[in-house]
Formats: structure tokens, C-alpha cells, sequence
């Protein structure tokens, strides 16, 4: 074999370690993902990866198992930027800007991966994860102002369809400018919260229920 060759079936950046084997084949699945878009086939990522489509079944089950992995690693990087904002004090309507101007700067930067995840997660299992700390925020702050605060995770689903379908139609578009679309959406959401019985308040809301969410 020619120096510098890899054997057949080999991804690149693989060794016989099955860690940096599997990290490779995710790597490569990325790459796919990014050139084929959502509707990538487990052929295709084979392809790209130089290695069987049984090898990916082996280590990902499936598009499951790999929509899985790629929730873990992109949603740990979104929530621990969106945590790091947390820890100063924030009106609910700061909270609800920064966290929308956030998500729209991060999925800008890879739409295909956040659009495969939203085609093949359990739709059900990733709203309800995302839905918690928004639903958390609304709770904290209704009870707050000593409301009912019983319709907040139906409140938290309604803004993330309004959030993730708006998102989804700019990062295909890129118009207008990130920063009008943001500041657009941001008081299309605040607008909703207000019109759902949350006062406007230039008093910090209490961030502890959120955080742990």
C-alpha cells in the first residue's frame, strides 16, 4: 500500500480507537448533512464517511441514533451560550430578546444541521425539552405578579412554533438583515407574552427557575 493511503472503508481521522472512530463518522455525517441537506440518505453519509452504511447503523442506529448525538452536541453549545447570559440581572423581556437573538445567531451558522435535527428528532421529546425553561420563565414571572400561571408550557409551545417556523423561513432567505429579522421577531414574541397577561417591568425576574431549566 502507498505511503499516506487509507485502507478501504476507513473514514478519515479514524484510529482503532472506537471513540475517535465514531467522532470521525459523526464529523463526516456533518459534512453530508451540510452538503446533501435535511433529507441526506444513510448512502450518502456513507459515502462521504468511506465506510458501509452498515458501519453507520453499527455506530449511530440509524438517523435516530445520529439525530441524537447531533442534539446533544449543538443543543449543549446553544444552552450553555444562552445559560451564559443568565448570570446578571435581566427583565423578562431582556431574557426573551437576548435568548431569540442567541438562537438566530446560532442556527445562521449551520441551518442544515439544525434542520436535519428538527426533521428526524422526536418532535414531541425536543419541544418539551426546549419548551422548559421558556415555560419556566413565563411561570416565574405570572406568579410573580401573583397571576395563574397554569397556561405557561402552552404559552412556552406557542412562542417556539412561532420562533423555530420564522427562523426556519430567514436562515432559507437571509432577508431582511439578522439584526431587523431579530428585533422583528423578538417583538412579535414580547408582544404575545404582554398580550397573555405578563406585565411589562423594568424590575430583574427571578432567573433561578430558568437556569435549572
Amino acid at each position: 500500500m502507498a505511503t499516506g493511503s487509507r485502507p478501504p472503508g476507513r473514514p478519515r481521522g479514524a484510529s482503532r480507537d472506537p471513540e475517535a472512530r465514531r467522532a470521525a463518522l459523526l464529523a463526516a455525517a456533518e459534512e453530508a448533512i451540510r452538503q446533501h441537506g435535511p433529507g441526506v440518505s444513510m448512502e450518502q453519509i456513507a459515502e462521504r464517511a468511506q465506510v458501509s452504511k452498515a458501519t453507520l447503523y453499527d455506530n449511530f442506529d440509524g438517523k435516530a441514533g445520529l439525530t441524537e448525538l447531533l442534539l446533544e452536541r449543538y443543543g449543549s453549545r446553544l444552552l450553555a451560550t444562552i445559560g451564559a447570559g443568565l448570570d446578571q440581572p435581566l427583565t423578562a423581556e431582556q431574557v426573551v430578546r437576548g435568548g431569540i437573538a442567541t438562537f438566530v445567531r446560532f442556527i445562521e451558522t449551520d441551518p442544515e444541521i439544525y434542520r436535519f435535527v428538527v426533521r428526524h428528532a422526536d418532535g414531541d421529546a425536543l419541544l418539551e425539552e426546549i419548551a422548559a425553561p421558556v415555560a419556566a420563565l413565563v411561570r416565574s414571572v405570572l406568579e410573580g405578579q401573583g397571576d395563574d400561571a397554569s397556561g405557561a408550557d402552552g404559552l412556552a409551545h406557542a412562542t417556539l412554533g412561532a420562533i423555530f417556523t420564522a427562523t426556519d423561513w430567514w436562515s432559507r432567505r437571509r432577508t431582511p438583515r439578522r439584526s431587523v429579522f431579530v428585533d422583528q421577531l423578538a417583538a412579535f414574541v414580547w408582544a404575545g407574552f404582554v398580550g397573555s397577561g405578563i406585565r411589562p417591568s423594568d424590575e430583574p425576574v427571578d432567573l433561578a427557575a430558568v437556569a435549572r431549566a
